[in-house]
């Protein structure tokens, strides 16, 4: 991923002045192509079980994108290609758009019937891991349909973590150049290929998987969604087969066994895979994960308080309730068990405040991470102190290294595009008639990936169905931006990426 395709010289045929070549991203693309229409079958078997007609639509889908698949593999083939750096840069969104549509045919194709927008906006939020939904009706709706819906989220996940452990800091996008991992043959670190990274990260996604399904299947659900809701869980993308999410059960084991996979999925896989080469203390010992974790216990008891105080709750729902609310949002999951746009201002606006900051670098959330949020942090402290004292020296560590110019620009850059996509967004959103606190709420939950909005009309008690479909499109921009980085769908706009 790192070398260029040799050239006789400058002035050949073979040398573009724009230095970018479609065929190793047309390539790319339509390997997964095959591999989403193979992942078809799998919902299509389950509504031959059901003997449901959405079984033809499945099988139709998957035949017409393997085939359009294997077909632009075989005309872009070649084994001497090489991917460059922008061309990786631009393989990520192109790859993005083109799943996200295939996904979303299967929704207009099968009973649901599901228009463009509506069908896009649903695969969109599903490949990204932010959960929310237009559909209602999940508790009626056909198995294999609810199927492919966790499907999605789980692939969706998989591919996040992967890009975010091996392409993000190699791209050095957001300043995430601290994560970048040595994957030289000689390399003492640990893991030496790229290959036995991924494989690694799959081990452990499929492992926390199984553990999510047989906890969830213990707690009371039945296997189907014992197994649908374990998937999403850990994609922390929060889909659900009934449209009351995890409040349809009522139960205080199932809601305690999601904050814990929902944390798992928050967390970063890169240190899993560290405490499987026997290092299990870089776990607890990372900042980032300490600052994650301390987010979550402040605003957890914050809302438990708040629910006493005002509500009169008891302690033990309380701290149940401020637990379920501050986990399904910080790590963006999405899942919904109590209605907190009722419960005043002050939980929703810390609410928003989670919406923003999202979960850890290096797992399958969206936000702004908290590693960024770390750095920042650092940097104004120590702003401060040389404000104080004008002569001293201090640096901006993050696990005990110095965090070098080139990172914090990265986070202070990322931090600012951020929040400029979001006023954009939520500008944008309220052009098409929503009012400016569904407006922000919106944007909000789209650029961070996380599902449910703020408000009596789009909180965690409905859906997105009513939404006017120019803000659908909207929305679905802002969740591809925000789990790209952002930076990533911006970068091909220049034209110098072009020229290089």
């Amino acid at each position: 991923m790192t070398a260029r395709r040799p050239t006789s010289s400058p002035n050949t045929s073979d040398a573009r002045a724009e230095g970018i070549s479609l065929a190793p991203i047309l390539y790319f693309v339509s390997v997964v192509m095959c591999c989403l229409g193979a992942f078809m079958l799998v919902p299509m078997a389950v509504d031959i079980v059901d003997r449901h007609r959405d079984a033809y639509t499945f099988l139709a889908c998957a035949l017409g994108t393997i085939f359009v698949g294997a077909g632009i593999a075989i005309a872009t083939h070649n084994k001497q290609q090489r991917i460059s750096q922008n061309e990786t840069l631009l393989m990520l969104p192109v790859t993005w758009v083109v799943a996200c549509l295939i996904c979303a045919v299967p929704f207009m194709l099968s009973v649901l019937r599901l228009p463009l927008a509506d069908a896009v906006f649903e695969a969109v939020s599903g490949l990204t891991n932010t959960g929310s939904t237009v559909i209602v009706g999940l508790d009626n709706a056909p198995r294999g349909i609810l199927f492919w819906r966790f499907l999605l989220m789980w692939i969706g996940g998989f591919g996040v973590v992967t890009i975010a452990v091996l392409l993000l800091p190699f791209l050095r996008i957001g300043g995430l150049q601290l994560f970048s991992l040595d994957l030289s043959p000689s390399s003492s670190k640990f893991v030496p290929r790229m290959v036995e990274v991924v494989t690694q990260i799959g081990l452990i996604y499929v492992a926390l998987t199984i553990l999510g399904a047989v906890s969830y299947w213990l707690a009371g659900m039945n296997a189907f969604n014992a197994i649908g809701h374990a998937m999403t869980a850990l994609a922390t993308g929060g889909y659900s087969s009934h449209d009351a999410s995890i409040g349809f059960y009522n139960s205080a084991a199932i809601e305690w066994v999601s904050v814990v996979f929902m944390t798992l999925g928050a967390m970063p896989f890169g240190l899993y895979i560290l405490a499987l080469y026997g290092r299990p203390g870089a776990l607890y010992r990372d900042q980032q994960v300490q600052l994650f974790l301390g987010i979550i216990c402040a605003a957890a008891l914050l809302i438990a308080l708040w629910r006493m105080v005002h509500f009169d709750v008891a302690l033990m729902q309380a701290l149940r309730e401020g637990f379920f609310v501050t986990v399904a949002t910080i790590t963006t999951t999405g899942f919904t068990s109590h209605d907190y746009s009722t419960w005043g201002g002050f939980v929703e606006a810390i609410a928003l405040l989670l919406m923003l900051i999202g979960g850890c670098t290096g797992s399958t959330v969206g936000g702004i991470k908290v590693f960024r949020i770390f750095v920042m942090i650092q940097i104004l402290r120590v702003q401060i102190h040389r404000q104080i004292f004008p002569h001293g020296t201090f640096r901006v560590t993050f696990n005990g290294e110095t965090v070098s110019d080139a990172v914090r620009a990265g986070v202070i850059t990322y931090f600012f595009t951020y929040l400029l996509t979001l006023a954009f967004l939520t500008i944008a959103i309220a052009a098409t008639g929503l009012p400016l606190s569904e407006s922000l709420g919106a944007a909000a939950t789209a650029l961070g990936n996380v599902g449910p909005g703020i408000g009596p009309n789009n909180g965690p008690c409905c859906t997105f169905k009513e939404v006017p479909e120019a803000a659908k499109w909207l929305m679905s921009f802002g969740m591809l931006a925000g789990r790209l980085e952002i930076l990533i769908l911006i970068i091909p706009f220049s034209r110098y990426f072009w020229r290089t």
